[in-house]
């Protein structure tokens, strides 16, 4: 009987870091759909953005990564200014979940 219950729970362990690695544990079913603010021509000193509603535990970094499907095409600290340009009074490093900021999408 002993050996069921260290076996057992040594079976939930590996299925719960599995569970948790493939699918997560935190709620993701509150994922906003993507609104792109995007005009025909650009002017050459404006920078395409996207306004997005801030989950709890995203950063300006990972929210940038997923709607440029993996890395960002510029440098971090671009990436950091433009976003401060298009949101005056705020910092990139003092968001706030379930308020929205435009984000620069670069092309």
């Amino acid at each position: 009987m002993k050996k069921f219950i260290i076996t057992s729970l040594i079976i939930l362990f590996f299925y719960s870091a599995y569970f948790d690695l493939k699918v997560g544990t935190l709620p993701t079913s509150a994922k906003n759909e993507i609104e792109v603010q995007v005009a025909n021509s650009i002017p050459a000193d404006e920078v395409a953005y996207k306004e997005i509603q801030v989950q709890p535990g995203e950063t300006v970094l990972t929210i940038l990564e997923r709607i440029h499907n993996g890395s960002i095409p510029v440098s971090i600290e671009k990436a950091v200014s433009e976003f401060e340009r298009l949101n005056p009074d705020t910092s990139a490093h003092s968001i706030h979940a379930n308020k929205t900021y435009r984000f620069p999408f670069f092309n």
